[in-house]
């Protein structure tokens, strides 16, 4: 046991205890008479003087009857080994007996604490301990929208639109609590529709244009009549313009209906032009023909969305073919006429458009010596930007050959697009069954008239809401038939190589497996020790374990908690709403180096460095020249007052009240996330340190604190918290350094059992890193294991986690070394299995119908 752990058993006296105590597990097993006899005599007749009084079957204090734990039989009755374990924290933590009782002596409280930790000991880990029983859970939002992602390569995030997940245990992955609303049910078919959407887009969907403008749609900017069959008739100095609203930005085909009026004049060089003049092409044409033809010429341009004004124009000078490729250069010259072009003009012409015109059939051939009958504008042929997502070709792997407007073997594309598809979704291996049904619902589109696109959609919409891909379900049973095809053993059963590459993927990565650990799972090799350490190590050094920060990490030490933190931005002048996302992702980057390192978990509490940007640089006073505007860079912190997570704005933050620190909330914290020892809710009507009589408007905050704790309600839990909460005194609400808090110099000073004093929050992180190491690793397990498990721990998961603590003791507990010790347990590679409950009655048989 840690010393300050004995220091939280003596309820404030703080007897200290050496770090060869031993834990029940370090000696010999006793036999159960000799486990009955040690918890009578050392434990149960301190607990009948001390606790019997108030918690009786009489009277019941707080609904509590602890008469039941005279024998280790009653201590773990079912339903009396969470009390158990309620009641040694609230001893341990020296708020039971409350002080103004008849209140144990220090070495009283360590031998009740001492004997009631070892009989639970004794009763769940002297045998094999139980791994736990599993709830069918659903996904929540982060492993739904990581799901998403890593499943069609796009960060889409539609559960973003979710309902708020319920947190158990500290988490929202926890199964017991992840219950599943009408709304959420809306919710997921509206998801589906809009991932299918956009993960695939059909070609017959994308921005084109097909127009043609031709007769009373083109403007003569110049001297120019109509002909017979409304060509427009124009002289060598005039230009034709018409308008087109173009979709997107690409290559199109323009396509100009156009001759020269006289037979005998020869070919003649035209151009297109933009508005502004500048030349997009040039193409030839030859006599019109007469009467209502014309010759067609076309030049691919690039044209970006919006509406253009397109330009038809004679090219003077152009009859010599070398001296007009010289005059005339794609993209440099430009028409000198097209000056008259005004805005104005623009506006005067476009009132033409749909007038009709009048033609004129006896105009002078030898004056309007060009024609242009009809401008046509059609595409894009490529596009600038990509139109179809990265995922289309991935699951588009196969098409339909089409014939008379219909298609062939659509099924057997289905099947082939969606094989890898399911596999991936639903985390392991399908049947030909599941392929039929899914490529029958794009077959059934397609003889709708509905494109084979659109028949895909549907299947992937009806993939995503199928309970295979919604929740995470682990029985020994066949889904196809519901038969029990894995019998337990005991009561326990093994889990599959498929049950341990999902729960070991949404562990690490809050995603379902990747192809590697499903190939691995498949050949039945996963459950090798050496293989899957190896794929535990693969897994930490990808990206997506940036989720053990985002998701885990951020719930354990409370980060999520900083989007509800409003400081009093008059009080704190310098400090944004901007810097709390950056204070979130500083302590997070830290947690990942450690991870990815395999650094001792202490160094949480004592690293010399940190991780920040320039705008949390500028907010902490740090100059560094690796300072990077957009990234979070490592910096040294050794000439500074920061150490470890306890120096990081994030958790100086959101441990303060908006317009003053609280020495309170900070200790508690600690106690909670470093030291595992939550404190109790303090008792009914105790006053807020504002209501309390204080020592006079002159008084600092901690002499305010010293009249608080005076009231016995307060001083057993205050005078822990409160020594720990002080030691970050020296930080302000926002996390800035400080040595004055207004007119009075701040006291961070504290001392710890056995006469450990420290000054400040540096210091005190430290000596909590180097004497509570063990306390801290302990912490960090159980923390892994609920998030791991999806459940809240139970007594007789301590037997798993003390196992982990001792088997890294000698390696300073290093935080991959943990993670490994948590995957390659009991509990998280088995499960308890009730055989009356089958697969069916779990999710039912609402997708096979």
């Amino acid at each position: 046991m840690s010393t300050l752990v004995w220091m939280i058993a003596a309820g404030g006296g703080f007897a200290t205890a050496d770090e060869s105590d031993t834990h029940p597990q370090d000696s010999q097993r006793s036999s159960e008479s000799d486990v009955e006899a040690r918890w009578q005599k050392d434990g149960w007749e301190l607990m009948e003087r001390f606790c019997l009084d108030c918690h009786n079957d009489a009277f019941q204090e707080a609904e509590l009857d602890l008469s039941g734990f005279d024998t280790i039989e009653g201590l773990m009755l079912e339903g009396n080994g969470m009390t158990a374990e309620r009641v040694l924290n609230m001893v341990r933590f020296g708020a039971m007996p409350p002080e103004d009782y008849d209140v144990p002596t220090d070495g009283e409280r360590k031998q009740l604490v001492q004997a009631l930790d070892a009989a639970m000991y004794s009763v769940v880990c002297d045998l094999v301990p139980k791994p736990g029983k599993v709830t069918a859970r659903r996904l929540n939002r982060a492993e739904y929208n990581h799901s998403v992602r890593d499943l069609f390569g796009m960060d889409l995030r539609p559960a973003d639109a979710f309902p708020s997940d319920e947190v158990g245990g500290g988490f929202d992955n926890n199964g017991d609590v992840l219950s599943l609303s009408p709304m959420l049910m809306e919710k997921y078919l509206d998801a589906a529709i809009s991932v299918a959407d956009a993960v695939l887009v059909d070609p017959a969907d994308l921005p084109r244009i097909d127009s043609e403008a031709a007769g009373d749609l083109l403007v003569v900017q110049g001297d120019g009549v109509t002909g017979s069959f409304y060509g427009r008739f124009i002289t060598p100095e005039s230009f034709v313009w018409t308008e087109f609203k173009v979709p997107a930005d690409g290559k199109y085909r323009v396509q100009v209906a156009c001759g020269m009026t006289r037979e005998d004049d020869g070919p003649g060089r035209f151009g297109l032009f933009d508005s502004d003049g500048l030349l997009l092409g040039t193409f030839v044409a030859e006599y019109f023909g007469g009467g209502g033809s014309s010759q067609r010429e076309s030049v691919t341009v690039h044209l970006t969305e919006g509406t253009h004004v397109l330009c038809v124009a004679p090219l003077p000078g152009a009859d010599d073919d070398a001296k007009g490729d010289a005059n005339w250069k794609v993209g440099e010259a430009k028409l000198d006429a097209i000056e008259k072009l005004s805005k104005q003009a623009i506006r005067d012409g476009k009132k033409q458009f749909g007038k009709g015109l009048t033609p004129d059939r006896r105009f002078d051939r030898d004056r309007y010596t060009y024609m242009v009958r009809k401008i046509e504008v059609e595409g894009p042929s490529e596009f600038d930007n990509p139109v179809y997502p990265p995922s289309q070709w991935k699951i588009l792997r196969k098409q339909p050959p089409r014939r008379r407007g219909g298609y062939r073997d659509v099924a057997e594309a289905a099947r082939e697009n969606m094989a890898p598809l399911l596999r991936r979704a639903f985390r392991g291996p399908v049947t030909d069954d599941d392929l039929d049904a899914y490529a029958a619902l794009v077959k059934q589109a397609t003889d709708r008239d509905e494109s084979f696109v659109d028949g895909m959609r549907i299947a992937i919409a009806a993939m995503l809401v199928s309970p295979r891909f919604l929740f995470r379900i682990e029985s020994p049973v066949d889904w196809e038939t519901g038969n029990v095809v894995a019998q337990a053993d005991e009561g326990v059963v093994t889990l599959s190589d498929h049950q341990l590459a999902t729960r070991l993927a949404y562990f690490l990565w809050s995603s379902l497996p990747d192809d590697r650990l499903l190939d691995l799972a498949d050949q039945g090799k996963l459950r090798d020790e050496t293989v899957l350490k190896n794929e535990v190590k693969r897994m930490i050094r990808d990206p997506r374990s940036r989720s053990l920060a985002s998701e885990f990490a951020a719930q354990w030490l409370g980060l999520r908690n900083l989007e509800g933190v409003q400081p009093d931005a008059s009080r704190y002048a310098g400090f944004d709403e901007s810097l709390l996302p950056r204070m979130a992702t500083e302590t997070e980057s830290l947690f990942m180096h450690l991870i990815h390192q395999n650094r001792p978990i202490s160094e949480l509490l004592t690293a010399d460095y940190t991780f920040v940007d320039a705008a949390l640089a500028k907010y902490y006073g740090l100059k560094d020249s690796k300072i990077s505007e957009d990234d979070f860079v490592k910096v040294t912190l050794a000439d500074t007052p920061r150490r470890g997570v306890l120096g990081h704005a994030s958790v100086l933050t959101l441990t303060s009240n908006p317009t003053r620190t609280s020495p309170v909330i900070r200790g508690k914290w600690i106690l909670e996330n470093i030291l595992g020892t939550p404190p109790p809710e303090p008792p009914a009507g105790v006053p807020e340190l504002e209501e309390t009589a204080t020592a006079g408007a002159e008084a600092s905050l901690r002499e305010q604190m010293e009249i608080h704790r005076a009231d016995p309600a307060c001083a057993s839990c205050h005078r822990v918290m409160d020594q720990l909460g002080f030691g970050l005194e020296n930080f302000d609400a926002v996390g800035r350094f400080r040595k004055m808090d207004g007119k009075f110099p701040v006291d961070s000073s504290g001392e710890l059992p056995g006469g450990r004093t420290f000054n400040g929050g540096k210091e005190l992180s430290e000596l909590l890193g180097r004497s509570e190491q063990k306390s801290f690793a302990a912490t960090a397990v159980r923390k892994l294991m609920t998030f791991a498990l999806g459940r809240e721990l139970t007594p007789q998961d301590r037997c798993v986690v003390d196992e982990i603590v001792a088997q890294t003791a000698a390696d300073d507990y290093r935080l991959a070394d943990l993670v490994w010790g948590v995957v390659n347990s009991r509990p998280f590679q088995a499960y308890e299995w009730t055989p009356n409950v089958t697969f069916r009655d779990a999710v039912g048989d609402a997708e096979r119908k």
